[in-house]
């Protein structure tokens, strides 16, 4: 028996060097697929919590490009009323420079109406110390009344010479970069009413002017008659009233 055991142990041993490496093999074969089968056969509870990972992934990822997208939306209507808002305030200011420029422009009218106010104020005022006895009475309440007419538009003429210095001057906030579209787009306003109040002064002055003479002169003519004497002086003053 122990013979036997001796002649077959190297066949044993043989054997189990072929036979243990393929049994090693079957085994961890086994095990992986074994693995590959438990990944597929997931239980429905953690297939419904991966689902609703990804909805939930989805969901945010959604309302993040919707929160983008509004972002940017708000964002381009402030950037179109920040440009309205400037093109207005430009808008006013090239009112204002043009009001200016009107202004301007009826400066030398507004002087001459000015120069010619003056000359019948010294005219009145040259007149109103001749004497004046008999018919010439008449001719004195007349000047007077001429006179006291003529002072009561010295309140409005001055107000409208202050507007029109104002805006004359106006161009020069143009050069400011600060003021709201609201307080530019006022300024303006006020400027357009400052122009229309002095171009109706303007108007009015000048009609005014071209009556106080024609009824300064008649007077005068009627001083002449009357036998009153005027210097070369007085006479060159008096004249100028016929250019009025």
């Amino acid at each position: 028996m122990k013979k036997l055991i001796t002649l077959l142990m190297p066949v044993l041993l043989c054997f189990g060097v072929f036979v243990g490496p393929l049994c090693t093999q079957s085994i961890v074969a086994a095990q992986k697929q074994g693995g590959k089968a438990n990944n597929k056969k997931k239980c429905p509870v953690q297939k419904k919590r991966e689902a609703e990972q990804r909805k939930k992934a989805q969901e945010r990822a959604e309302a993040e490009r919707k929160r983008r997208v509004e972002e940017e939306r708000k964002q381009a209507i402030e950037t179109a009323r920040k440009k309205r808002l400037r093109v207005r305030v430009e808008e006013a200011k090239s009112g204002v420079r043009k009001c200016s420029a009107e202004a301007k422009g009826m400066s030398f009218a507004f002087q001459k109406m000015l120069t010619g106010r003056d000359l019948i104020g010294r005219s009145i005022s040259l007149i109103a110390l001749k004497p004046a006895k008999g018919e010439l009475e008449q001719a004195q309440e007349r000047l007077l009344k001429i006179g006291e007419q003529f002072k009561t538009k010295e309140k409005d003429i001055l107000s409208a010479s202050l507007s029109l210095e104002k805006v004359k001057n106006s161009e020069k906030k143009t050069q400011s970069k600060g003021g709201t579209t609201e307080s530019w787009e006022k300024t303006l306003l006020d400027l357009k009413r400052e122009i229309s109040t002095v171009s109706s002064a303007l108007r009015s002055g000048e009609s005014f002017n071209k009556s106080y003479a024609r009824l300064i002169l008649g007077l005068v003519g009627e001083y002449v008659r009357a036998g009153i004497k005027f210097s070369e002086k007085e006479k060159v003053l008096i004249k100028k009233l016929s250019s009025l």
